[in-house]
């Protein structure tokens, strides 16, 4: 009688997590974002809140993908590619659809020697499942595209048969529609003596910057060149999610990467910028909504 009330609950247990995973993934046909080459066929499934490996590279030496990982809506869409287009007609025909969009690239590569190469065709699936990536000719791009007023990644993956198509949307503000330049940045300085950075953007919980700062980067470059007397705190901010004790670190940490980005690539000297992180100390908005939480996370420089 015991055994059988055990069986009984495991299979409860099971039929439980299993109809958990199915109400967390949907089937969908595609996304708003991007539209599929004509002659595909095809479709894809969609998680509400999801982390995904995107392959921002590719180490030669490790023979391995290199992946910066995104949270938030994820789509994956698997398309069959018509057989009488080449791999090249059809991702320059994404890619076009894209930049005109506002496609901002991170890493493109096409063909074995540049995304991979005959012995390591299969990274890319090994990394985040996309198995576009197969073949000599294969042609590849991971970049941002606004959507709803947010940032989203997209990373598109056209093979000799097949189109992978991966969509991410965060909960973090479009910062490329805000206007970045030495003279706003400037104003605020003037104004109130401390001024919001908007477009520095980092991996997901982590202190890498991502290629699509350099705006903001030679923003500040240009403001530190016109003003040659001006010292600055750079100061770190996040939200409330996560410890104190994390919060703090992961701000001081996000400063000290503009510091070492302005001072390695754009030529500043270091004794002009002290790195600091105030973690959620000093809020923008509210962090009880996604929004709040988004003004929350941010870079601000501080006239010294």
């Amino acid at each position: 009688m015991i055994r059988a009330i055990a069986a009984c609950l495991t299979l409860a247990l099971i039929l439980a997590a299993t109809a958990t995973a199915v109400l967390a993934q949907e089937r969908v046909d595609g996304h708003p974002l991007v539209t599929p080459y004509e002659g595909s066929t095809g479709d894809g499934e969609f998680w509400r809140f999801d982390e995904y490996a995107l392959v921002t590279g590719f180490d030669f030496d490790a023979r391995e993908a290199i992946t910066t990982p995104v949270q938030g809506r994820v789509t994956k869409l698997d398309y069959d590619n018509p057989d009488d287009r080449s791999e090249l007609e059809i991702f320059t025909n994404y890619r076009e659809a894209l930049d005109a969009a506002g496609y901002q690239p991170i890493w493109s590569c096409a063909r074995d020697g540049s995304c991979t190469t005959g012995s390591t065709r299969n990274a890319f699936y090994q990394a985040n499942g996309m198995r576009a990536i197969n073949g000599p000719n294969s042609h590849y791009t991971a970049g941002t595209l606004s959507f709803d007023g947010h940032l989203a990644y997209v990373a598109i993956g056209v093979g000799r048969h097949t189109t992978s198509i991966v969509i991410v949307e965060t909960d973090e503000m479009d910062r490329g529609m805000v206007s970045i330049s030495a003279e706003a940045l400037a104003a605020g300085l003037d104004a109130d003596g401390h001024v919001r950075v908007d477009g520095l953007l980092f991996a997901h919980d982590s202190d890498v910057l991502l290629p699509d700062s350099a705006t903001a980067l030679t923003a500040l470059r240009d403001l530190l060149t016109e003003r040659p007397s001006l010292t600055l705190y750079v100061v770190g901010h996040t939200d409330m999610s996560g410890s104190l004790t994390y919060n703090m670190s992961l701000s001081e940490r996000r400063a000290a990467s503009v510091v070492t980005a302005l001072v390695e690539d754009y030529g500043i000297r270091m004794d002009r910028l002290t790195a600091a992180g105030v973690g959620p100390l000093a809020p923008e908005a509210s962090n009880g909504t996604d929004d709040g939480r988004t003004l929350n996370r941010r870079v601000e420089i501080v006239a010294r």
